[in-house]
């Protein structure tokens, strides 16, 4: 039977030429795959601080607002408890909760019990080979309780960040009324006004290597600093990203709870996606001409030029933009996978489509004739075909899953 069609169930897994068939080497070759080890970031050079903005006291009413946001039919935490639990006991214990959580906040502390989690290995719908542990992505389950906590800080850096303008206006996801619809729109506005000019427009996509769990504390601090998020939220955001714990299980597998070396932000929490937006925000901060523009969807990030020629777009991005990209992963830490990057020219003159390469991270990429973007595929003509195809293949296996039943 191919990996493929063992939907659901981990099978053999293959890293460089070894075959891995023990639970025990496959949970090590998850965790990882799903935690790399990453660079240590460049030092931040010195910046003058802005004023901290003001962080009162955490009130009843808001947790009392995230916790009637959060879904009550939530998949169990670590600790064995539905939000619903929470959601019930409300009224008899919101004093104690509320008691607890400030004091959390207060002392920059997030308890060590709520930094345990119980990774969930689960496989990317659609991948041809889930014998390559990337093929699969974590999920993890995390104190329910903590999740509320999480869930009030982030709320207070969303309104923070919305009100005083902390994050570009092309940063997209994370955010409220900021949807993959609205990032694909600004996408679709520039081919407009690049082929109304009669213009080449060249698209480039990137993938950042463990994007959520690649995140460094320090460099997030700094950026955290830099737009003016006080000293007593970014202590607790310190002590949130330190010593986590996680187990990991697949399939009737779960390993022994044991200190996650490189955790980065936690995928599952509610946290994570603003505070992300933050870390990334100096990426993303590029104006968007007529020339070109970068935009992100939380950790999708892509830029484009618009020129008279596909050769003139791919020389602006490899002399300007991917040394300034290369340039930022370098002083974050982080690191982009090439192999994943796609280049195409959205064009209707079939002799620019597969013009010239670009080199990033000293591996050359060339244009290929489709690439996706936030669910879309994209072709150098706009003509969706491939899309079609794709969303037609989807819903045919839905249907005859469903005919099934």
């Amino acid at each position: 039977m191919k990996p493929r069609e063992t939907w659901g169930c981990v099978p053999a897994l293959h890293v460089d030429s070894n075959e891995l068939v023990e639970n025990e080497d496959k949970a090590q070759a998850f965790l990882e795959t799903f935690f790399p080890k990453m660079d240590q970031p460049l030092e931040d050079p010195p910046v003058q601080a802005p004023l901290e903005l003001p962080w009162p006291l955490t009130t009843e009413l808001e947790i009392q607002r995230s916790l009637k946001a959060a879904k009550s039919s939530m998949a169990l935490g670590e600790d064995g408890l539905l939000t619903l639990v929470w959601k019930h006991l409300w009224k008899y214990i919101r004093k104690l909760i509320t008691r607890i959580f400030t004091a959390s906040i207060e002392l920059g502390h997030h308890p060590r019990r709520w930094r345990r989690a119980k990774i969930v290995v689960l496989q990317k719908p659609g991948k041809p080979d889930y014998s390559i542990p990337g093929a699969c992505r974590p999920i993890s389950l995390l104190n329910t309780l903590g999740k509320l906590l999480e869930a009030v800080m982030a709320q207070r850096l969303l309104y923070l960040a919305e009100k005083h303008g902390l994050l570009p206006n092309t940063q997209f996801g994370g955010r409220p009324g900021r949807t993959t619809e609205q990032a694909l729109l600004v996408l679709s506005n520039a081919i407009d006004q690049a082929w109304y000019k009669h213009g080449v427009m060249t698209l480039i996509t990137f993938n950042l290597k463990g994007a959520f769990n690649g995140v460094n504390k320090i460099s997030l601090d700094a950026r955290l600093r830099a737009k003016g998020i006080p000293a007593i939220a970014r202590k607790w955001i310190a002590s949130f990203m330190s010593e986590r714990y996680t187990s990991i299980g697949f399939d009737d597998f779960c390993t022994e709870v044991a200190l996650l070396v490189n955790a980065g932000l936690t995928q599952g929490s509610p946290l994570s996606p603003i505070l992300f937006t933050f870390f990334n925000s100096d990426l993303v901060d590029q104006p968007v001409t007529f020339r070109g523009g970068a935009s992100a969807f939380i950790d999708d990030y892509f830029c484009w030029r618009v020129g008279r020629s596909a050769e003139e777009n791919l020389a602006k991005i490899q002399s300007e933009d991917i040394p300034r990209i290369e340039a930022w992963a370098q002083q974050t830490g982080s690191c982009f996978a090439a192999e994943k990057t796609e280049l195409i020219h959205i064009t209707r003159r079939r002799s620019e489509q597969l013009q010239g390469q670009v080199v990033i991270n000293r591996k050359t990429i060339e244009p290929s004739p489709t690439a996706k973007l936030l669910g879309v595929i994209f072709d150098h003509e706009l003509q969706w075909k491939e899309h079609v195809q794709q969303a037609i293949k989807c819903a045919t296996k839905v249907t005859i899953a469903l005919a099934g039943l």
